[in-house]
C-alpha cells in the first residue's frame, strides 16, 4: 500500500540539520507518547511515520543525487540522539533504512531513479542480508535475469519501505558469489514474526519470496559493481560521503545517546515524588544512594559521549581529508561504538535497577528504554566483548584470521 504525504513536507534536501533536529525536538512529546503503542503494533505507528516525513526525516534515507539529506557526521549523529531521545525504535528504524541507501550506488539511474522519486511518505527501502546464507536468499541466472529465493530475517524498515535490498548467494559452495537484487516490496511476503523483548517496534520482521522470483539483469548487482559506480560517482560528487560503515555505525550510537538522555529525564523527574520503602526517606532524591546512582549513570553517559564526540570528530577529519578510515582506524572505531552501547545500556539499566518496583509497570516508559537500549547493544556489530577482544588483540600483535564477516560487508 502507497501512502501519500499529509500536509506540506520539509524538503530536507535544503534543510538545515539544526531544522531537523528542532522538528525532532518538537515531536519529541508525540514519540515518546507513542512508544508503548508502537511496542504493541511491533513496528512505527503510521502517523508517527507521518509526522517525521512531513518532518523531513527520512531524507536521511534517501540518496542525496535524489534529493535526500548531505550533513556531515556530526549532524546526521546528532539527529539521531534526538531521534533516541524521542523513541530508541525509530531512531533504530531510521538509521537502519539510511544504512541501506549505499546501494542505491550499485545499480543504473535509470533502475534507481523510479525508486526514490515517485511520491512516497516514509523510508522508501531497506536492505537486508548478506552475512550469512542463513540470512539471506539464491539466485540462479537465467534468460534476461534471475530466479531468486528464500527468506531474509531482520528487515527493518520493510513495514514503511516500496522497496529492498536484498542479498543472495548464486553460488553453491563459494560465498564470495553474493549478490544484490532490488525488488519491489509488494513481491514479497511479509512474515509476522517480529516478537522480541526489545527494540519490538522497528519492525524488523522476515520478508520471504512465495516460491521463486524474477529479477531482471538490470536489478542485480554486485560488489564490484558497487565499487566501480562508486567511484563514478565520487569523482562526479554525487557518491556519499566517506566512511563506509565506520561511519554508519558512529552515527547509529547517537541512537543509544538519545535513550540515555531519556532514561535519566525521567528518572530526575521522579525522584521528587516518590519515597524509598522500608528506608528513612520520604523522598528518593534526599537518599544518598540515589546520589550515587544518578553520578554513576550520569559518568557512564558523559563517558559515552565523549567516545561519539572523539569518534565524530576523527570521521570528520578524514572526511576534510578526503580520505576513508584504515584498518586500524576502523578497528577503533567499531570499539568506541560498541562501547558507547554497552555503556548507555548500563546506565540506563543503573536508573532503572535504583526505581523500584513501580518501574517494571508497563505504563512506566524507563522499563522499554532500557530493554530497547539493551537489545540495541546486542546487535552482532556492537557486541562489546567480541570488539574489546578485537582491539586488544591488534594491541597485543596477534595474529588472527580474518573476521568472519561478508563479502557485502568488507565491501562496502
Amino acid at each position: 500500500m502507497r501512502y501519500m504525504s499529509k500536509g506540506i513536507k520539509a524538503d530536507i534536501g535544503q534543510s538545515k540539520a539544526q531544522e531537523i533536529i528542532d522538528r525532532v525536538v518538537e515531536l519529541r512529546p508525540w514519540l515518546r507518547e507513542h512508544q508503548a503503542a508502537a511496542e504493541r503494533q511491533r513496528r512505527i505507528p503510521q502517523e508517527t511515520i507521518e509526522r517525521l516525513d512531513a518532518a523531513g526525516v527520512f531524507g536521511l534515507t534517501t540518496p542525496k543525487r535524489y534529493g535526500g539529506a548531505d550533513f556531515t557526521t556530526r549532524e546526521v549523529h546528532d539527529i539521531f540522539r534526538a531521534l533516541g531521545s524521542g523513541c530508541g525504535a525509530t531512531g533504530w528504524m531510521v538509521w537502519a533504512a539510511a544504512g541501506g541507501n549505499l546501494w542505491s550506488c550499485a545499480f543504473d539511474d535509470d533502475v534507481v531513479a523510479p525508486v526514490y522519486e515517485s511520491p512516497w511518505v516514509g523510508n522508501r527501502t531497506f536492505a537486508v542480508g548478506g552475512t550469512s546464507r542463513r540470512m539471506s536468499g539464491t539466485a540462479r541466472q537465467v534468460d534476461g535475469g534471475w530466479m531468486i529465493k528464500g527468506a531474509w530475517p531482520f528487515a527493518t524498515g520493510s513495514a514503511h519501505a516500496s522497496h529492498g535490498y536484498l542479498a543472495v548467494f548464486y553460488d553453491e559452495v563459494d560465498d564470495a558469489k553474493v549478490g544484490m537484487v532490488l525488488v519491489p516490496k509488494d513481491s514479497l511476503a511479509a512474515r509476522d514474526d517480529w516478537d522480541a523483548m526489545g527494540m519490538a517496534a522497528t519492525g524488523s520482521q522476515t520478508v520471504a519470496t512465495d516460491g521463486e522470483l524474477f529479477v531482471p539483469d538490470a536489478y542485480f548487482s554486485t560488489p564490484k559493481r558497487l565499487t566501480e559506480r562508486l567511484a563514478g560517482l565520487t569523482e562526479r560528487g554525487l557518491g556519499p560521503r566517506p566512511g563506509g560503515l565506520a561511519r554508519s555505525l558512529v552515527t547509529g550510537a547517537g541512537v543509544a545517546l538519545g535513550m540515555a538522555d531519556h532514561a535519566m529525564e525521567v528518572f530526575l523527574g521522579a525522584i521528587g515524588k516518590r519515597g524509598i520503602p522500608y528506608s528513612p526517606y520520604a523522598k528518593q532524591a534526599d537518599a544518598p544512594i540515589t546520589h550515587l546512582t544518578v553520578g554513576r549513570a550520569h559518568t557512564q553517559i558523559r563517558a559515552a559521549a565523549a567516545v561519539a564526540d572523539a569518534a565524530v570528530a576523527q570521521l570528520d577529519r578524514l572526511e576534510a581529508a578526503e580520505a576513508d578510515p584504515a584498518e586500524p582506524d576502523t578497528l577503533q572505531l567499531h570499539t568506541d561504538v560498541a562501547y558507547i552501547w554497552d555503556a548507555c545500556g548500563s546506565a540506563v539499566e543503573t536508573l532503572f535497577h535504583a526505581s523500584g518496583a513501580s518501574a517494571i509497570t508497563k505504563r512506566q516508559p524507563l522499563q522499554l528504554i532500557a530493554r530497547n537500549c539493551r537489545a540495541g547493544s546486542l546487535h552482532a556489530a556492537h557486541g562489546i566483548d567480541t570488539w574489546m577482544e578485537n582491539v586488544g588483540r591488534e594491541l597485543c600483535g596477534s595474529e588472527a584470521p580474518p573476521a568472519s564477516m561478508s563479502v557485502l560487508e568488507r565491501r562496502s
